[in-house]
């Protein structure tokens, strides 16, 4: 199969950065792990959370403020196949958006072969790729790029909150909107229910402060709202395949 994108790299962002209007030399394509920002392209302004996806073309200004737990995301250079494989599906030009659960699910797998790098991580990653192609065209077959107000009120209400997960009751009376319908939109828009979002996300922003800090394993798992360590280093490994320390020590 021919390489669809030259480049994989991990970006992150501190709370409350802000980036005025610039542009990039190539397409970038930015898969959302973690964290929220808000970009200003072409004209429009929108709210992203994990599970989208974003395209970038080159040349193109734009302006992008990050939420109160900053960002983690997956940035990925397409090769000149990839641009065209992906242009055929729709105008990249245009700086198309995708949101769904399946490029949460992508981003995550092939974060986890990043780091994992083994003699296969290659064909994996090379095999998600070509996933990611495939959830690309659907999601643009339909109506992909859309997620209903509601749902991104509750994941902006989440991406604020503090300590453990809330309630569904909480986060619906919150937004003003119906605990069932709520509940309906994460397992159709996302593929999990808002406690799973949840807990993904702290997981994510507790990997980003293990890299990126050197503060206790206690005091990240506290921060990232899980007051039992043992709790924290289960699901820890549950989602990235190692322990905390583990996964300090082989990024150190």
């Amino acid at each position: 199969m021919t390489p669809l994108f030259s480049s994989y790299r991990i970006h992150s962002y501190g709370p409350n950065e802000e980036m005025g209007m610039h542009a990039h030399d190539d397409f970038s394509f930015s898969l959302i792990m973690a964290g929220q920002y808000e970009e200003t392209i072409r004209g429009r302004q929108d709210t992203f959370f994990p599970g989208s996806l974003l395209v970038c073309p080159p040349g193109e200004p734009h302006a992008q403020r990050f939420g109160p737990k900053g960002l983690y995301k997956l940035v990925l250079l397409p090769t000149c196949n990839g641009v065209e494989r992906f242009d055929a599906l729709t105008p990249l030009r245009k700086a198309p958006v995708l949101r769904t659960s399946e490029v949460m699910d992508i981003a995550r797998r092939l974060h986890r072969e990043l780091r994992r790098d083994d003699p296969f991580s290659s064909l994996f990653i090379e095999g998600l790729s070509y996933e990611l192609t495939g959830v690309f065209a659907r999601g643009h077959s339909g109506s992909g790029g859309v997620w209903p107000g509601y749902l991104r009120r509750a994941l902006a209400y989440l991406a604020e909150s503090e300590g453990s997960v809330p309630r569904l009751t909480e986060v619906a009376s919150a937004i003003d909107c119906d605990p069932d319908k709520l509940s309906g939109a994460f397992r159709t828009y996302l593929g999990c229910s808002l406690g799973e979002y949840h807990r993904h996300c702290r997981i994510e922003k507790a990997a980003q402060m293990l890299v990126e800090s050197r503060l206790p394993l206690s005091e990240i798992s506290l921060t990232c709202g899980f007051s039992d360590q043992p709790h924290f280093n289960r699901t820890f490994k549950a989602q990235l395949g190692l322990t905390p320390a583990a996964y300090r020590r082989e990024k150190s």
